[in-house]
């Protein structure tokens, strides 16, 4: 397991609005501070807490020190370095090994605190919760140091800065850092001059270059073959439709799979027992977890590629049968025309026929002629025919 580390440095606040409202610049420390800084060095079995701070909020500092406390299974090393006063020394209590270095200021006290515009009553019970923080403080102090409470009650009374000593003989401190001093060893007499050694020859040093060569080689020529010989225990494949998934077949030192292979999701679980197509072309059946069959995937496409053209092939010979239709309806069609219009010329040479009083001819593919001036079946004219029946009718009389 490793160690932790913890930095409390700053005034000791409940938030970063509390900070910016004191006039606290960074850095500052809070509780959620401490537990993140653990958080994200889990796992650990000990921790070393280092502080440089002048103090700050009672309740949050207790809060710490009640935090590191319940740490189960925790070995707890805190360190005073640069300045550790007020409520930052209940921090310090919290280490079963407390370490102070010889230059950092400790400053033990009384809680201090106050109220303004405040009635008597009001003043009484602040006064009454500032005692009974105190005796907390106290109570904590004496419990963690071995000191009687009346030593710790004047020691808080006296406030004022504690040495690196002070804090050792008074409990808050276990040890003092000791600086590290550098030291320049000399060798012993007889080391000072060490025989050299024989010069090697020249052959034997290119012996030992040529050696040195060519077990480099052998060592790049091992590891080459060693990658054109690495097994292939694993081959991904990928199943079709429109929810794709990617399947592992342990394949032995094969390029493919075979039956028996185990095959697993990408979870490493085994697969259920179904039928699986694959994009390859094949479609896998499993049991227990392994391949039982291996088929090539039926072409459902080609055969609906097929139908389909089947139905394309109906569709052209019925749009055929229905040009013809609508072609032999358009001759029936025109052939209504021409017998309109041959009812229409015949009526007009019978009217022309009503008005003259001549005779026509009746053949479609004659000419039509002037009643006035052509000839009838007698060889005679429409005005001899009425002048003949104007004589006719005058004899009679």
């Amino acid at each position: 397991m490793a160690e932790a580390k913890v930095y409390i440095s700053g005034p000791i606040v409940a938030d970063s609005a509390e900070a910016e409202a004191s006039g606290y610049g960074y850095p500052y420390t809070t509780l959620e501070d401490v537990t993140m800084q653990l958080e994200w060095q889990k796992p650990f079995d000990s921790v070393r807490v280092v502080i440089n701070s002048p103090g700050g909020r009672v309740d949050v500092g207790l809060g710490i020190y009640d935090y590191l406390r319940s740490l189960p299974g925790v070995t707890i090393t805190t360190e005073a370095l640069g300045q550790c006063s007020s409520i930052a020394t209940a921090i310090m209590l919290a280490g079963s090994v407390r370490l102070i270095h010889q230059h950092t200021v400790c400053l033990v006290h009384l809680p201090r605190g106050g109220v303004i515009g405040a009635t008597a009553s009001e003043a009484q019970k602040w006064a009454d919760e500032m005692a009974a923080c105190q005796q907390k403080i106290i109570d904590l102090y004496v419990a963690r140091t071995g000191r009687s409470e009346e030593e710790m009650a004047a020691v808080m009374a006296q406030e004022v800065e504690q040495s690196a000593d002070s804090m050792l003989s008074l409990g808050f401190a276990t040890q003092i850092v000791q600086p590290v001093t550098a030291l320049a060893i000399a060798p012993p007499k007889n080391a000072l001059v060490q025989p050299k050694p024989a010069a090697a020859s020249s052959d034997s040093a290119l012996t030992t270059m040529a050696k040195g060569f060519t077990d480099f080689l052998k060592s790049i020529k091992d590891a080459v073959t060693n990658l054109e010989t690495a097994a292939k225990t694993n081959l991904s494949v990928t199943t079709t439709g429109d929810a794709p998934v990617t399947l592992t077949i342990d394949t032995g030192d094969r390029d493919t799979y075979a039956e028996g292979d185990a095959v697993t999701d990408a979870e490493g679980n085994a697969v259920a027992d179904n039928s699986y197509a694959l994009t390859d072309g094949n479609t896998i059946t499993t049991a227990a977890g392994a391949i039982t069959s291996i088929v090539a995937t039926e072409n459902t496409d080609s055969a609906t590629n097929t139908a389909d053209a089947e139905g394309v092939t109906q569709l052209a010979e019925a749009v055929t049968a229905l040009a013809g239709v609508v072609t032999n309806l358009a001759k029936d069609v025109q052939a209504m025309k021409q017998d309109r219009t041959a009812i229409t010329n015949l009526t007009n040479k019978v009217n022309s026929l009503v008005k003259s009083g001549g005779k026509v001819n009746l053949d479609d593919n004659a000419e039509t002629r002037n009643t006035t001036s052509d000839t009838t079946e007698e060889g005679k004219t429409a005005d001899q025919l009425a002048a003949d029946r104007r004589a006719a009718r005058n004899s009679k009389k």
